[in-house]
């Protein structure tokens, strides 16, 4: 067993196992579920077919908190969890996630943010734009968000994301979403996948979407989306300006300033 901290990065006791790549989670924190995706559970949105062994593909815990805590994210209504992705390939392409929209938070027809924190390893998130109301044919702005450990960025409203992980070694990374979010797969089991792959040796576009969409590529570490989020976002952090992040459940307030 290889175990490394978390705690350093995320203010959480929190080890994973690097061979594993299983959380262990200290006795301080609540008992979230943990719940697991598998290779034949992604098998709508490989690039190519998969016939591998089934296996873990990801990891992920829901709300984690300390002692005490339970009321302040509950009345916030958000939530900060924990993933965990292997490194590996399968057909060429890089362990991913299956891609989600958020609905839309009522009243507002805009989907919900999410925000990313990369804890240890590289992070590629995929994203496209489209909205629940035209039945996510919309697709438009396709972009990828390369996130390193130590950086964060937010999740647009009306963004699609999934996960990637390029790199050799695990990928960990915590969310901050809408408690009780259900997220919407199918729009991205219908189309195959996103409107791009992300292989060993490069991008690839699926056919399934639009020929003229171009793929922007953009660093987390080049964009500042939230000043009192751009370093050190552990939980404690997190915690103290949650009154100041209500674009996570609110979408109207998420600022023009923070778009990608």
């Amino acid at each position: 067993m290889s175990l490394k901290d978390l705690e350093p990065a995320c203010g959480l006791p929190v080890k994973f196992d690097s061979e594993t790549c299983e959380l262990l989670l200290g006795e301080r924190l609540n008992h979230p579920s943990y719940c697991v995706r598998k290779l034949h559970d992604l098998g709508s949105v490989w690039a190519n077919p998969v016939t591998d062994e089934d296996r873990v593909i990801y990891r992920y815990t829901s709300g984690l908190h300390l002692p005490g805590d339970q009321q302040i994210w509950r009345d916030a209504n958000v939530i900060f969890g924990i993933v965990i992705f292997p490194p590996g390939t399968f057909n060429g392409e890089y362990v991913k996630s299956s891609g989600q929209f958020h609905p839309p938070a009522a009243p507002t027809n805009q989907a919900t943010p999410e925000v990313y924190t990369v804890l240890s390893g590289t992070g590629h998130f995929m994203l496209q734009k489209a909205s629940y109301d035209r039945g996510y044919e919309d697709t438009s702005d396709p972009v990828l968000v390369e996130v390193q450990a130590g950086e964060s960025f937010v999740v647009p409203p009306d963004y699609g994301h999934l996960q990637i992980n390029p790199s050799d070694e695990p990928l960990v990374f915590s969310y901050l979403v809408m408690d009780g979010m259900k997220g919407q797969y199918n729009p991205y089991k219908k189309m195959k996948g996103a409107a791009f792959y992300e292989m060993e040796d490069g991008f690839i576009r699926n056919p399934n979407y639009d020929p003229s969409l171009e793929l922007r590529i953009i660093k987390a570490g080049d964009i500042c989306q939230l000043p009192k989020l751009n370093e050190n976002v552990t939980y404690q952090r997190v915690k103290e300006i949650l009154p100041e992040l209500k674009f996570i459940t609110d979408p109207t307030a998420f600022s023009e300033s923070m778009a990608l």
